[in-house]
């Protein structure tokens, strides 16, 4: 019984998945029956709009178009008439009625008017000709010239162009019927019933017509048989394509199968009624060994059968012994590879805390020497000295070194999760603003024109404003970077949906294919000359997705080919909250005297420098290369604020504040951190210490003086009031 009613739920699946696979394909049929008629006509429409851009139309010409016209109608043996209206439905020229002769209005005021209110080809319904003429289709197509609308070209096709093209290849005897039939639901071309060409479509089919634009149903066919009816709508003219099959020719062979098969079915429960009856008496005892070996095997133990007359139980007991030495050979690789990846995941968290600890000390061995370069220009330009072209070139290079290591120690810091958004609704085009800044040298070296296109309001995001302004910063940099001398790029934000969209674009060298998925990857770049005049060590792009990314958007890369530009977008969410009113920030007042202060550094160049900066400034100023020598200078000279670099030989920069703060007490001056060292943690570290500044070398001077200005006398009071 259990076989006879699986069988029988075989079947009954079998047929329904049959019958949505016939539905399906009368389906597909009818919506590629739909299919040809919207090429038809656009085939159609084709012709009309190339006609419609005659030389001879747009000189005025009419005689000369009416005869062209006249041709094209009659190089199409299915188009009826074609008529050339004018904007208020007269016509000016009819191929079927020669120069001279009293024309008329246009009667399918329907798709006259659509065409003139959309200016776009429009597709007619089935009409009759005035005065008992033919049946037609009109198609009408616009007559614009200059952006002004001078006509209505229209070709009236009859059904017979339909019927040709879509049924002449079909066979006569196939049982199916074809209809076509326009947005009123009359026929326009039937495959069996002609003198059903111009009247209504069965009622049926228009009923489902209404409700939805594709489907099949169950209805009566004219002969009284069962069909299947199946219909698609076009997209563009909205004309109906109707299928009528004959049920018995699609179900009637799955139906015979389906019996021939129930038969076997019943057939084949007896034979094995009979003979599991006959067997089961001998499998039984075999069987219940066999299971208690395998019940055995599970709890570890060695199967032991005894021998069977049935070879499939004496196989079956030597593949249980085999399984029991498997699973003890995979028990024991088991382990070992478990050992293995435990000693692997310990090498690699060795190995990323060795990277980061790497990419601290890079940063700090970098920016010991960037910093005295850096004080010493900043030193000649207070000093009002002449600055030379060669000045100008040291500046440039080392402000491009010193963007090279914060970019690397930007992704260091982002790959490690360290950094921290301020964020809140902001205006994109502040953030533009302050981007287009920050490269405004770099496109004016290269003499590009930049073209900005940001709405000042409306365009609302919840962001941090300093690190999106980096975002397009680097990519109005990459910009600049691969276009060409005199080239132009382009910056141009936009509300699109649920998001902003920021496009920076560009006319320079693009981008190949196949460098466009790999674009974001750490460390990728483009093809470079040999000189590397572009430069860059392919962090800008990493650090673009990295940051879009962490305020929930993303950014995407268009290039239509190498020497084509290219095209970069971040899209970032809106936000419905009003941005913040950016507070001016207070004017800093001048100290009234100057600040006694130390510098502490093993680097004498950037000590020497960084106190003869501060000396222009009006402070007196003492240097120190160690910790020692720092406590020892503090006997004759009382600082008010102490500059400490925090990798110093002998003693670091924190032991050495406590041990002046123990040495001097109330006396102790004022903390300010100056380092290699721009990690999170570092900046954390030095506030815990007591520390009022944390500057990452090379310093920016102004930043350091507003500092120590904002610090404390000795004494413990307010320095300036």
């Amino acid at each position: 019984m259990p076989v006879v009613v699986f069988a029988g739920i075989v079947v009954w699946q079998l047929v329904a998945q049959q019958r949505a696979a016939t539905e399906r394909r009368l389906i597909e049929t009818a919506r590629t029956q739909a299919a040809a008629v919207e090429r038809e006509m656009a085939g159609t429409i084709r012709i009309l709009q190339a006609l419609a851009a005659s030389e001879r139309l747009e000189q005025g010409d009419l005689a000369a178009f009416h005869a062209e016209a006249k041709r094209v109608q009659q190089s199409q043996p299915d188009w009826y008439n074609v008529i050339l209206f004018a904007p208020d439905g007269q016509e000016r020229i009819s191929v079927l009625r020669p120069s001279g002769h009293p024309l008329r209005r246009v009667t399918d005021t329907d798709s006259f008017q659509r065409v003139i209110a959309t200016r776009q080809p429009i597709v007619g319904n089935l009409l009759r000709g005035p005065i008992d003429g033919p049946l037609g289709v009109p198609i009408r197509v616009p007559v614009i010239r200059d952006d002004t609308l001078h006509g209505v070209l229209t070709a009236i096709i009859t059904p017979e162009r339909f019927a040709d093209a879509l049924f002449r290849d079909l066979p006569s005897s196939d049982g199916w019927t074809r209809t076509i039939s326009d947005t009123h639901g009359t026929v326009v071309a039937s495959s069996k019933f002609q003198q059903s060409v111009g009247q209504p479509a069965a009622p049926s089919l228009l009923e489902h017509t209404r409700r939805v634009t594709e489907g099949v149903y169950r209805e009566a066919m004219v002969d009284g048989q069962r069909g299947y009816v199946a219909f698609s709508r076009g997209e563009v003219s909205r004309w109906t394509a109707g299928l009528a099959v004959p049920v018995d020719a699609l179900d009637g062979p799955l139906r015979r199968s389906m019996l021939a098969l129930v038969a076997i079915g019943l057939l084949a429960f007896f034979i094995s009624a009979t003979g599991a009856f006959v067997l089961s008496r001998r499998l039984t005892l075999d069987i219940e060994a066999a299971a208690d070996a395998a019940q055995g095997l599970a709890g570890g133990a060695l199967p032991q059968l005894r021998p069977s007359i049935v070879s499939e139980v004496r196989g079956l007991g030597d593949s249980l012994e085999r399984s029991a030495q498997l699973l003890a050979d995979r028990q024991r690789e088991r382990d070992e590879h478990l050992a293995h990846a435990d000693t692997a995941r310990r090498e690699a968290e060795a190995a990323n805390s060795a990277k980061d600890q790497f990419l601290a000390m890079l940063g700090h061995e970098l920016r010991n020497p960037l910093s005295p370069i850096v004080t010493a220009l900043q030193l000649l330009r207070l000093r009002g000295g002449s600055w030379s072209r060669e000045h100008a070139v040291i500046e440039r290079q080392v402000n491009h070194l010193t963007r090279l290591v914060d970019a690397l120690m930007d992704v260091s810091r982002i790959t490690r999760g360290e950094v921290e958004l301020s964020q809140r609704p902001i205006e994109i085009h502040g953030v533009v603003t302050q981007a287009v800044e920050m490269t405004s040298p770099l496109l004016e070296e290269r003499r590009h024109r930049l073209i900005v296109d940001v709405p000042a309001t409306g365009l609302v995001v919840n962001g941090d404003a300093d690190r999106l302004a980096q975002v397009v910063a680097n990519l109005l940099a990459n910009a600049a970077k691969y276009t060409p001398t005199g080239g132009h790029v382009q910056v141009r934000a936009r509300r699109d949906g649920d998001e902003v969209a920021v496009d920076v674009a560009d006319d320079g060298q693009g981008l190949s294919p196949d460098l466009v998925p790999h674009l974001f990857d750490l460390f990728v770049q483009g093809p470079r000359a040999s000189d590397r005049r572009e430069g860059g060590l392919g962090l800008g792009l990493t650090l673009v997705r990295s940051l879009v990314a962490m305020h929930d958007g993303r950014v995407e890369a268009h290039s239509d080919g190498p020497a084509r530009g290219s095209r970069f977008t971040v899209r970032l969410p809106v936000t419905t909250a009003r941005p913040e009113v950016a507070q001016e920030p207070p004017t800093a007042r001048l100290p009234t005297r100057g600040r006694r202060l130390i510098v502490v550094d093993d680097n004498r160049d950037a000590a020497e420098t960084l106190a003869a900066v501060l000396r222009e400034r009006h402070h007196a100023v003492k240097t120190a290369y160690d910790g020692p020598s720092a406590l020892a200078l503090v006997d004759e000279f009382v600082p008010d604020v102490a500059v400490l670099d925090i990798g110093l030989p002998v003693m670091d920069g924190y032991e050495l504040a406590r041990l002046l703060r123990e040495k001097m007490g109330a006396s102790a001056p004022a903390f300010i951190a100056l380092t290699g060292y721009g990690q999170v943690h570092d900046h954390a570290t030095s506030r815990t210490e007591g520390f009022q500044g944390h500057f990452v070398k090379p310093v920016d001077v102004e930043a350091l003086l507003r500092t120590i200005d904002a610090g404390k006398d000795r004494a413990g009071a307010p320095a300036f009031t």
